[in-house]
């Protein structure tokens, strides 16, 4: 018997398993590839997740959370690794100056874009906070997750526009 852990919704549980996997080298060396193909080829299955799957709100939400994730680490480290360099100015300066000599519509998308990055990433991540307690896992649950942090986002996304004008 071989123990496997298993992380499902977000808990961390141990889970035996003997049937599935053999215990022998011997019996390892019995499967191969070739069978491997053969058996999703009666299947009538695809040999790749890639193909079976396919593109939902959920893997969107996840992969633009990793995104936005990413994006503002960048933005944060970049700007403190910035302020090592610029040793007279103090960031009110910095803002001011980038003011001045920004074209307001690109001021106005900067601004767009990173204030519904951060608005995302805050709310998809509470929803996040959510799985770990073991709340939201039913797909209706989900899905109705999923369109309110959309919703949210879009809601800051028009109060940052209004504000600015």
């Amino acid at each position: 018997m071989l123990s496997h852990i298993v992380l499902r919704r977000g808990l961390l549980s141990t889970r035996l398993i003997a049937a599935r996997w053999p215990t022998s080298s011997s019996a390892m060396a019995t499967v191969s590839s070739d069978d491997y193909s053969e058996k999703k080829k009666e299947m009538n299955r695809p040999l790749s997740p890639w193909i079976q799957y396919k593109w939902q709100m959920t893997n969107t939400l996840s992969i633009t959370h990793r995104i936005t994730g990413m994006g503002l680490a960048v933005l944060v480290y970049g700007g403190g690794i910035g302020s090592l360099f610029t040793s007279q100015t103090n960031f009110p300066q910095i803002l001011q100056w980038f003011s001045a000599n920004t074209p307001p519509s690109l001021l106005l998308t900067l601004k767009v874009l990173i204030g519904t990055s951060l608005a995302y990433h805050t709310f998809n991540g509470l929803r996040h906070l959510g799985w770990d307690y073991g709340f939201g896992f039913d797909l209706k649950q989900l899905y109705t997750t999923g369109y309110a942090v959309i919703g949210l986002t879009l809601l800051t996304a028009i109060a940052i526009v209004l504000a600015n004008q």
